[in-house]
């Protein structure tokens, strides 16, 4: 079991990688902007996704200008901020009322998402979004079910991807 995982995470996390490889680079673009101007980069992760929210917060290797996002702070953002967002759905009800604030207060937004609903469309509102190619867990059982779903870790995949990138661009400022 334990190699049928291994395997199949490898292939999602390579299919992760060539899919959306132009979209981590608008992606780390967007976010970098807040780094080396004025602003403050936000994170939001809802359930499961919170793993990227304390990744970004409180990893070795955060960024000192990140902050949590709460519903109540959007208020207080600006243009020269950005936010990521964590959900495992896109079409998450908070979520999306969370998006439509941030658009109406004009702030740039990035979103790993993840869904069982393959139909599900990407919010409008979002500036890159980043989807997980989940559908349901990566080992067959004996009774025909799937387990192992590693939503959470497949999003932390590409939030190191998405930090990577930003220390280049950041580099290149310096």
């Amino acid at each position: 079991m334990l190699k049928i995982f291994t395997t199949q995470l490898n292939g999602l996390l390579k299919k992760i990688a060539e899919q959306e490889d132009e979209k981590l680079e608008d992606a780390a673009r967007l976010l970098s902007q807040a780094l080396v101007g004025d602003g403050h980069l936000y994170i939001y992760g809802k359930d499961e996704m919170t793993a990227v929210t304390a990744e970004a917060l409180y990893g070795k290797e955060r960024f000192e200008q990140a902050k949590p996002l709460t519903l109540s702070a959007v208020p207080s953002l600006t243009s020269a901020d950005r936010v990521l967002l964590a959900a495992s759905s896109a079409d998450d009800p908070e979520l999306l009322l969370l998006i439509s604030k941030l658009y109406e207060h004009q702030v740039p937004c990035v979103l790993i998402s993840g869904s069982e609903n393959s139909d599900a469309p990407a919010p409008e509102q979002v500036d890159v979004h980043l989807p997980l190619p989940l559908r349901q867990g990566l080992v067959p059982t004996e009774t025909g079910d799937r387990i192992g779903y590693p939503l959470s870790l497949a999003a932390l995949y590409v939030y190191f991807c998405l930090s990577l990138l930003m220390r280049d661009i950041l580099a290149e400022y310096e």
